[in-house]
């Protein structure tokens, strides 16, 4: 796809989502236009699109990398911590990360509450496992979590 019709897409999706327009800072964009998708690949937030021609090309991929960052923004979070949080994200990871967010902006606007910092630590595992943790959390009994751990694995079909 061209990139006006990657941002028509960009907008119409958040919008559907209730994320459009959903970051409180003022001087980030609701939907983000050519200029804005340029520099994103400028920083490494979106990978360069295919050029045919002379004309860039946009598939899929960007579109779930677009949501992504603006997801990410209206939890207040700043670029270098979205590009830490999207660094080598499947596809199939960057979708679900769009709907848990979309869910909770969703669950903050019925409330009437403003859609709240999201604080969470993530840490690398291996290519394609990461732990997610909401900041706060405490360990209470690791046994119980490492049962939890394996368990989810087993149905992920990662434990052998």
């Amino acid at each position: 796809m061209m990139l006006d019709e990657l941002s028509d897409r960009v907008a119409r999706e958040l919008g559907e989502r209730g994320l459009l327009g959903a970051a409180a800072d003022g001087r980030v964009s609701a939907a983000p236009d050519a200029r804005t998708v340029r520099y994103y690949t400028t920083l490494g937030l979106l990978d360069r699109p295919r050029i045919e021609g002379r004309q860039a090309r946009y598939a899929e991929r960007h579109l779930l990398q677009l949501l992504a960052i603006k997801a990410l923004q209206a939890f207040d979070l700043p670029l270098a911590e979205i590009q830490q949080r999207l660094y080598g994200r499947s596809d199939a990871e960057l979708k679900a990360l769009i709907e848990s967010l979309a869910a909770e902006a969703r669950t903050s606007a019925a409330s009437g509450a403003q859609v709240p910092s999201l604080r969470l630590r993530e840490v690398a595992v291996e290519p394609g496992v990461r732990l997610v943790v909401e900041e706060g959390w405490r360990l209470r009994d690791p046994a119980a979590l490492e049962a939890r751990i394996r368990a989810a694995l087993a149905a992920l079909g990662g434990e052998r």
